[in-house]
């Protein structure tokens, strides 16, 4: 079956519009995050882009996907229009407040989201928004990797888009505890939640063999993947890893892959999350698994929500490429219980050729994604 290369990335996060932007600031161990403007929690939003509430998904989308699309150099004299897929997806639409004072979805951005975007870069191929909370991302990669294998499309535009700041959205991760107050710090003893974020993440995925003979610069290919369900709590996942240990095996056996050089956590800063995660990698990776580097870049970036597992899988991808590790920030104190190497505060120069990007989401949603040079 087909190879899938990733010849282009594009970013928009809390740090600013740029994948190099973005990329080099988490790489350096800088945050984007703050005390937000509310003053009843910590954020990263994306402060470059001045645009009301309902424009912001479209528009860091749109700006995203064209960075990826000139950055692959995607050349359509190669590839049939009606080849190439379009699945950047959003898994929180827009909500706005009608005159009787109920939040209602808007349905109409939030259907064709990822339809406008196909227009707009001329692709006829495949559609799909995917909805799977915070592995949305992720997800999307993976399903649009899966039409490539398949032979359903020669290439496709993947990833997700999130901006979560509305009141109803706000008051519902408050109610539940999650948000972090004082310091985003996954892993850390003192961990009290996660930074709500905005951002987008947006990878242009293609056929190897095609990739390769119109001279394309590639990030890497994508090796392995899993989707799986924590089909146990609503909310939380099993605190013992089993189910996210067995997704992460898969993916690891479909890639082929025996040395994992790093791992990108989805590491919420949520007391359950960093608990399972961590129980997950040492059950998946054994004796192997002390050392391994393992980040959470959502002490820099905040959680993009749905978009958190795309612009994880970039920070992946330029890992490969950059040899550098990026660290899990606020770590001064490590959980008792939490004992991996977190690449704490500093990061860290070391050749990665192997990388695995894992994501999780309200529903029991896991995503799992292997990369390599």
């Amino acid at each position: 079956m087909t190879d899938v290369v990733v010849t282009g990335i594009g970013l928009a996060s809390p740090f600013g519009f740029g994948r190099e932007k973005s990329w080099r600031a988490a790489a350096s161990g800088r945050s984007a995050v703050q005390t937000d403007k509310s003053g009843q929690f910590l954020s990263g939003r994306l402060n470059e882009l001045d645009a009301p509430y309902q424009a912001r998904l479209l528009s860091m989308g749109f700006y995203a996907a064209a960075e990826a699309f000139e950055d692959s150099r995607l050349d359509y004299s190669y590839y049939n229009r009606e080849r190439v897929g379009f699945c950047v997806s959003s898994s929180k639409p827009n909500i706005f407040l009608d005159g009787s004072g109920l939040f209602l979805p808007d349905i109409a951005l939030e259907d064709n989201l990822t339809g406008q975007l196909a227009r707009i870069f001329k692709a006829g191929g495949p559609v799909r928004n995917v909805v799977a909370a915070c592995a949305t991302g992720t997800n999307s990669i993976i399903t649009a990797a899966r039409w490539i294998k398949s032979g359903l499309c020669d290439a496709a535009f993947a990833g997700a888009v999130e901006s979560p700041f509305n009141d109803l959205y706000i008051a519902g991760f408050s109610r539940m505890g999650v948000l972090a107050k004082k310091v985003a710090a996954p892993f850390s003893a003192e961990r009290e939640g996660f930074a709500l974020a905005e951002g987008a993440g947006v990878l242009v995925l293609e056929r190897k063999d095609t990739a390769m003979l119109r001279g394309a610069d590639i990030y890497g290919e994508v090796a392995g993947w899993d989707m799986a369900c924590d089909a146990r709590n609503t909310v939380s996942s099993d605190v013992s890893g089993g189910v996210i240990s067995d997704a992460i095996l898969r993916a690891l056996k479909a890639s082929g892959i025996k040395k994992i050089d790093y791992i990108n956590a989805h590491g919420t800063g949520t007391k359950l999350n960093d608990l399972a995660e961590t129980n997950a990698i040492i059950k998946a990776l054994g004796k192997d698994a002390a050392d391994t580097p393992v980040s959470s870049t959502k002490a820099a970036t905040g959680h993009l929500l749905g978009a958190s597992g795309a612009v994880e899988a970039a920070f992946c991808l330029l890992s490969m490429r950059d040899s550098i590790i990026p660290p899990t920030l606020n770590l001064l104190r490590r959980d008792k219980l939490c004992g991996l190497d977190y690449v704490a505060n500093t990061p860290r120069e070391t050749e990665v050729n192997a990388s695995v990007s894992l994501s999780f989401g309200f529903g029991g949603q896991i995503g799992v994604l292997v990369f390599k040079k």
